[in-house]
C-alpha cells in the first residue's frame, strides 16, 4: 500500500471542559499541517454539539446516558470535523452522527459522513477516553464525585500536545 501518506502525530490541544445543559463536555482540538487553532470555530462546534446530545442524564442512572461528554474539534486538511462521544448505561461509548464544515464556512455545522467514526488521530483520543473512563469511574476505588473529578482533569496527551486548559 504504497500510496497511503505515512502516520505522523498531530498537535492535540486540551480544551477547557464545560458544563451546560446538564453535560459535563470534555473538549480537545486537533491541528493538521498548517492549521491553527481558532477560538470561534471551537466554540460553534460546541454549540453545535450541545444542540444535537441528547437530554443529559444522570451519573448514577445505569438505565440511560451519564450526562457525561467529550468533543473533538479536527482543524483537518479539508474541513472541520468534530466527532462527539457520550457515555450511555455505565459503560457504553455511543456516538452523535459526524459534524463537519467546510473550510469556506468553518462555523456552520452540518452533517458528515454518518458512517464515519473518526480517523486516526481522533481514535487515538477515543482510547484514552476510554481508559480514563474505565479508571477513574469504574474501577470502584473513588466515589463517583471524587471519579467525575478525575476523569474531567484527566487529558489525553501526545509529544506535541498543548494545553490551552484553565489553570
Amino acid at each position: 500500500m504504497n500510496n497511503l501518506p505515512p502516520y505522523r502525530p498531530r498537535p492535540v490541544l486540551a480544551l477547557a471542559s464545560i458544563e451546560a445543559s446538564g453535560w459535563y463536555l470534555k473538549r480537545y482540538a486537533i491541528l493538521a499541517h498548517g492549521r491553527a487553532f481558532d477560538e470561534a470555530i471551537a466554540s460553534a462546534a460546541t454549540s453545535e454539539a450541545l444542540k444535537r446530545l441528547p437530554k443529559a442524564g444522570s451519573l448514577s442512572d445505569e438505565t440511560d446516558n451519564q450526562g457525561v461528554a467529550f468533543q473533538i474539534v479536527h482543524f483537518a486538511e479539508v474541513a472541520v470535523v468534530s466527532p462527539v462521544f457520550y457515555w450511555q448505561w455505565g459503560s457504553v461509548l455511543a456516538n452523535l452522527d459526524q459534524m463537519r464544515a467546510s473550510w469556506d464556512t468553518p462555523t456552520e455545522f452540518g452533517d458528515g459522513v454518518r458512517e464515519v467514526v473518526g480517523c486516526i488521530w481522533e481514535m487515538n483520543i477515543v482510547q484514552f477516553e476510554v481508559r480514563a473512563w474505565a479508571n477513574q469511574l469504574l474501577s470502584g476505588t473513588k466515589s463517583t464525585t471524587d471519579g467525575l473529578a478525575a476523569y474531567l482533569q484527566d487529558h489525553a496527551v501526545s509529544e506535541k500536545q498543548v494545553s490551552l486548559r484553565s489553570p
